[in-house]
């Protein structure tokens, strides 16, 4: 077997050939998921994720054939010594040794880059689950994936939803945009971004700081996914501060999807149910723009239970659990494929 390091930007072959082996394996490490779109997949491996360096790797059989792949991001402004792993293994290529030649492979260059541990994220109950366990790899927190149905049923709880929002919501005002963020906006929604380090997260993982040559970042890779994306907030009149955000993308050849990238209050503005009235606006405006959006996915740690209270006010159902696993770098090293 041979691992190479390839352009995603210059060789759509290999690349396309990554896809493939992801889009093969859906049904058996993620079925309760939404497709995954060329064009998203693509952005993600060009682009990566909100500029983080990151490596990407294709494993071919003796024969040329592509059995695996991987990506693997190095932070460089935080984290820097975690490496976060990406490795797949093609469905018809498994319980060969190959998943366990990649992740060495993926620790000897973490090595190289002065990291200590390697971080990954699988759906309980799949197979990489068992695998990464297999390997030593410690659970580090749970995530759940919820669903929002949209459609009558919704429909008909949101006014009541959204009256109790506003009435709580006294002096503040929402505004919204779609695309990029307008630039007299900027430093406030960095502020936003950055405000997520309140949220759960792991031990070691050290929270990201915002600014906007990385916002700016983020925004190339959506928009070169070919993403829609909206994004409300709620102002705070007084003092004129943006006090919430929330930020949905639709993915034009995801029928039916839309996916939550995040939400988040600003902590002196909590308590003002600015979490659920940013989050009803934005459904009333998908609504309008976005009609044919019939499920809307989002991600909370199990221990956010604020997050968590507010999509379970809207109806959001959990369809599975997510585990982080965390490898220290120098026992991934020392991995030998099972005869």
């Amino acid at each position: 077997m041979r691992i190479e390091r390839f352009d995603p930007g210059a060789d759509e072959e290999r690349l396309r050939a990554c896809y493939e082996i992801v889009a093969s394996a859906q049904q058996e490490d993620d079925p309760n998921g939404p497709p995954e779109s060329y064009a998203r997949f693509r952005g993600w491996w060009v682009y990566g994720s909100a500029g983080v360096p990151q490596q990407t790797w294709l494993a071919t059989s003796d024969s040329g054939l592509p059995v695996g792949c991987y990506v693997l991001e190095l932070p460089d402004l935080e984290n820097k010594t975690n490496a976060f792993c990406y490795p797949i293994v093609a469905l018809a290529a498994r319980r060969q040794g190959i998943g366990t030649t990649l992740v060495a492979h993926i620790a000897e260059q973490a090595d190289r880059n002065d990291r200590a541990l390697l971080m990954s994220v699988v759906r309980v109950g799949a197979p990489g689950s068992a695998f990464a366990a297999s390997l030593g790899a410690r659970p580090a927190m749970r995530g759940a994936r919820r669903v929002l149905d949209v459609g009558p049923a919704l429909y008909a709880r949101l006014p009541e939803t959204r009256a109790e929002a506003a009435a709580h919501a006294d002096g503040y005002s929402l505004r919204r945009w779609s695309g990029p963020v307008p630039d007299d906006l900027v430093d406030d929604v960095c502020a936003l971004f950055t405000a997520m380090a309140d949220a759960p997260r792991e031990e070691n993982i050290e929270p990201e700081f915002w600014d906007p040559e990385r916002l700016r970042a983020t925004e190339a890779r959506r928009i070169a996914q070919g993403t829609r994306w909206y994004q409300v907030a709620a102002m705070h009149d007084a003092s004129g501060e943006m006090a919430a955000l929330t930020l949905v993308d639709i993915d034009p050849a995801i029928e039916g999807w839309a996916f939550q990238d995040l939400t988040v209050v600003i902590r002196p503005h909590r308590g003002h149910r600015l979490g659920l009235h940013v989050k009803v606006a934005m459904l009333d405006w998908l609504a309008a723009t976005e009609p044919h959006v019939r499920q809307v996915m989002t991600y909370n740690a199990v221990e956010n239970e604020h997050m968590i209270g507010v999509n379970a006010a809207l109806g959001h159902r959990v369809t599975d659990h997510f585990d982080d696993f965390e490898l220290d770098v120098t026992a991934g090293r020392t991995l030998v494929p099972a005869p």
